[in-house]
């Protein structure tokens, strides 16, 4: 049995870094740009046209929800995966309904289970919605996709070569590369943007998350059987970092373009 308190710490700080830190400066870039770009649109072209440029997006984020739910077991007492805002009416919070879409579900607060299922509810969107573009990279791009994965196939030791001479090898037609961009753009706008309700959710279950994961990180060190879990952990979020980082990307350039047109229609 390996009791190196230096290395179980160490594990714990790779384990932390990966499922912790970079997965929330993600979240929260992505929430608030994406927040940020609702908001002018909103401003500028009316709240339908949050609908109309990111419906996709809208969809995957509620389905994110729904099905992360119900495989924790909670009970899902209203779905809307899509719908029009109708800010003239007031919704069940007493505020205008500007909801674009929603999923209402309840938990047994005495069930270890479900409760920290709200960790994995409240954001699901944001790892939902990076699986849908990983998915489209691999249909519409596949030498990106190929690049992405020989990158990660040793996550202690990336490589870069490998990632550049598929990129290299791109053949595919123009065509391929603008679908892709317009279906991102859409499932930026409407999919990487947490509600003030989805972090809410996401504490209510972060203590039993962290829980799990330190616990398993410990015995596997002290098994001295932790390499294999570390390097697919590893390896899964430098795969989400550069879904998530494309995703951010579209996201910028999204915001500053919805911005000068805001500006050009103010003046």
């Amino acid at each position: 049995m390996n009791t190196d308190l230096s290395l179980i710490l160490k594990n714990l700080d790779l384990v932390g870094l990966d499922l912790l830190v970079i997965p929330f400066i993600f979240v929260t870039l992505l929430t608030y740009l994406n927040r940020d770009t609702k908001k002018f649109l909103a401003n500028g072209l009316g709240v339908n046209s949050e609908l109309y440029l990111g419906f996709i997006g809208i969809f995957l984020h509620e389905l994110s929800h729904l099905l992360v739910a119900i495989i924790f077991g909670h009970r899902i007492d209203q779905v809307r995966l899509l719908k029009r805002p109708h800010p003239q009416q007031i919704g069940a919070d007493g505020n205008p309904d500007l909801a674009l879409g929603y999923v209402n579900h309840t938990w047994n607060r005495r069930n270890w289970y479900q409760t920290t299922g709200n960790l994995f509810i409240g954001i699901a969107p944001i790892f939902g919605c990076a699986l849908v573009l990983l998915g489209l990279t691999a249909l519409l791009i596949p030498s990106l996709f190929t690049g992405m994965l020989t990158l990660v196939a040793d996550p202690f030791n990336l490589d870069w070569n490998g990632f550049i001479a598929a990129l290299g090898g791109d053949r595919h037609p123009l065509i391929r590369w603008f679908i892709m961009i317009l279906l991102s753009l859409n499932i930026s706008i409407g999919g990487f943007d947490l509600s003030a309700a989805d972090f809410a959710n996401s504490r209510i279950g972060l203590i039993g998350f962290v829980t799990v994961f330190v616990v398993i990180t410990v015995i596997l060190t002290m098994g001295n059987i932790a390499t294999g879990y570390l390097r697919v952990i590893t390896a899964a979020v430098i795969l989400l970092a550069l879904i998530l980082g494309y995703a951010l990307l579209v996201s910028l350039l999204t915001n500053l373009v919805v911005r000068l047109a805001f500006q050009i229609k103010i003046h």
